[in-house]
């Protein structure tokens, strides 16, 4: 089947005609072009479906009783993100898998989800893959400190899809960003951070009320003519991952009605045979199943760029594995470069300078040049008074920690309000025991209940 492109007069007419075109419920090759009727719109020459295969050659013989004008009002999404929600909840209930809907998505000769209707099964194939990752104090994991935020548009993606998953993965949007308020609290004790070592484009700064409002923008994109966009939301260990977005940033993405499915790469490995069902997989080992290591892991932009690439890896049949290596290099070159442009452009969220040890937006950290600091907290303890002159006491680590000490054991972490763990005394699991299949190590309570270094449980 070829696909007869419509050349429009504008961006809007454009989008009507896609919609028309590709949630219609016909699919087969008709005899009766749309340039026959649309006079306005000289065809342009046919090109192979190596390139386009998501539309009809033609239209029914009914298109002709419809004028330009009703083309243009009439073209909204047949099935609204709740709706198609509903629909695949009801799916889900009798066994469809977190792998399936992602096929479908790719649109895979043989994956059709039975969805009730041609609409609710392309509405799903054009749904908007977003994926999330936050980065935590580590003492303290009421302050986020990093967003990362993958985009992955289906309308984006050279159709159709490649059967690599390296060359689906060339079309995301990726954003970090540092949260203003928190960036001088890094991680270090317990588990490294690397908020500067983003490799997948540059980092931004943005404050709290600029960070909720980029999670709004992500997850309520609309065409053109005003639809709201059905999302398909992507994390590794992504169970709460609403609440703790909720209680940090008071955005509660449900009511935001866009969400249609949430996929867990933890899932994604189960589903795949890579790990047993009681168990819970670490990004990194996922990632080493495909040969690939990432160096700086916790950052939050990396971390959910590498869950995407895992996830697609599960899904699509992977070369060689010596040859991840090599496709993951091109694909951090790719995503660098186009990460930098469209900060450039002004696509981007927030500002790439600020300097966490002073606020200024003229420099950055490295290149403070404020030399007069005074803490009053370190200065009145002898075991910190040689800090005393190193930073402002608003800035003082020192107080977070003490402030963390304090709380008391039960309350401390997400266990309140809503979060991604149950209350425990550590940010960071013990790497045994959370990956053990032993339910005594494993569940929260336990795994976050000490450090590595003393488990009782090593292996």
């Amino acid at each position: 089947m070829t696909l007869t492109m419509i050349q429009t007069s504008t961006e809007f007419e454009a989008d009507q005609l896609y919609n028309a075109i590709h949630y219609s419920d016909f699919a087969y090759d008709y005899t009766t072009t749309v340039s026959v009727y649309l006079k306005d719109f000289p065809a342009l020459p046919s090109v192979s479906t190596t390139e386009y295969s998501y539309a009809p050659t033609s239209i029914p013989t009914w298109w002709s009783d419809f004028t330009h004008n009703t083309l243009l009002s009439d073209m909204s999404y047949p099935v609204s993100p709740r709706e198609l929600k509903s629909l695949i909840e009801a799916e889900l209930h009798q066994g469809l898998t977190q792998s399936a809907i992602l096929q479908h998505w790719m649109k895979r000769s043989g994956s059709e989800i039975p969805l009730g209707s041609a609409a609710a099964a392309a509405a799903l194939q054009d749904a908007i893959i977003v994926a999330s990752d936050a980065e935590w104090y580590e003492h303290d994991d009421q302050f986020i400190t990093e967003l990362g935020i993958s985009v992955l548009d289906p309308r984006s993606v050279p159709q159709p899809f490649s059967s690599s998953p390296w060359g689906i993965l060339t079309s995301m949007e990726n954003y970090h960003v540092r949260i203003k308020p928190h960036a001088h609290l890094t991680n270090k004790d317990l588990c490294e951070g690397h908020p500067d070592a983003f490799q997948f484009g540059s980092t931004t700064f943005v404050s709290v009320n600029e960070a909720k409002e980029m999670l709004r923008s992500v997850f309520t994109r609309r065409d053109i003519y005003g639809n709201l966009r059905p999302i398909i939301f992507v994390g590794h260990a992504v169970s709460n991952d609403y609440e703790v977005i909720k209680s940090r940033f008071g955005l509660d993405l449900e009511e935001l009605g866009t969400i249609v499915a949430t996929i867990d790469t933890q899932v994604l490995a189960v589903e795949h045979g890579l790990v047993n069902p009681s168990r819970k997989i670490r990004l990194a080992h996922l990632l080493a199943e495909y040969d690939i290591k990432e160096p700086y892991l916790h950052n939050a932009g990396n971390d959910i760029v590498c869950t995407m690439i895992a996830a697609f890896l599960m899904l699509c049949p992977p070369p060689e594995t010596p040859l991840n290596k090599l496709h993951y290099v091109d694909l951090k070159a790719q995503l660098s470069d186009a990460g930098q442009t469209a900060i450039k452009e002004g696509r981007g969220y927030g500002v790439t300078r600020f300097c966490e040890k002073c606020d200024s937006h003229h420099h950055t950290a490295p290149y403070c040049r404020v030399s007069v600091w005074h803490c009053e907290h370190c200065d009145k303890d002898p075991l910190t008074r040689h800090m005393a002159y190193t930073h402002n006491s608003q800035k003082c680590v020192h107080v977070v920690k003490q402030a963390a000490l304090i709380k008391k054991q039960g309350s401390m972490g997400y266990g309140q309000g809503g979060s991604k763990r149950s209350s425990s005394p550590n940010a960071v699991p013990c790497e045994f025991c959370i990956e053990s299949t032993d339910p005594r190590r494993y569940c929260n309570e336990n795994a976050y209940g000490h450090k590595t270094g003393d488990c009782a449980w090593r292996r």
